[in-house]
């Protein structure tokens, strides 16, 4: 009986932990690419847009942004305040010749990643979130943070 005296003061602990981690950030998880030669597309320049309760996601890998209509189709499942910063930060996002704008939502949860990076991944392109400045924030809702990114013409965003 002993032995159990100790271990009860660890039982609040043990249950309560699980409940106050529920706010964590979820990451897609896709396979990265066989091919280890090929190299990792360049994230050129990029822009985190974060709201709160805003859409589902993570998403599995990045889209092409070419056009309006590529624009309307990526932000349909937002709110439409997450909507409407996205595609002003697109707006402003400058695209020049032989580049690609591409985007993809990269977390959800209590943390605002500091960046993004671009890994090769089978089926496309992943964008990853960066480390985030404090993580573990305790949060009431969760945020959804969408990255678009500017990436060398040529790359292949989309599963074939």
């Amino acid at each position: 009986m002993r032995r159990l005296g100790a271990l009860l003061p660890l039982l609040p602990v043990l249950l309560l932990g699980p409940t106050l981690v529920g706010c964590g950030e979820e990451s897609a998880g896709p396979s990265r690419a066989a091919d280890s030669t090929a190299s990792e597309p360049t994230v050129l320049r990029h822009r985190l847009v974060t709201a709160t309760e805003s859409g589902d996601g993570p998403d599995t890998h990045a889209v092409a942004l070419e056009g309006t209509r590529a624009l309307d189709a990526f932000v349909a499942g937002f709110s439409d305040g997450l909507a409407r910063e996205v595609r002003s930060a697109a707006t402003d996002l400058e695209v020049r010749d032989g580049e690609q704008l591409a985007g993809q939502v990269v977390a959800v949860g209590c943390d605002e990643p500091s960046g993004v990076e671009a890994l090769a991944a089978e089926g496309g392109v992943v964008l990853e979130p960066g480390p985030v400045p404090s993580p573990g924030r305790q949060c009431l809702a969760a945020m959804t943070t969408v990255a678009l990114v500017v990436l060398e013409e040529g790359v292949s965003l989309n599963a074939s």
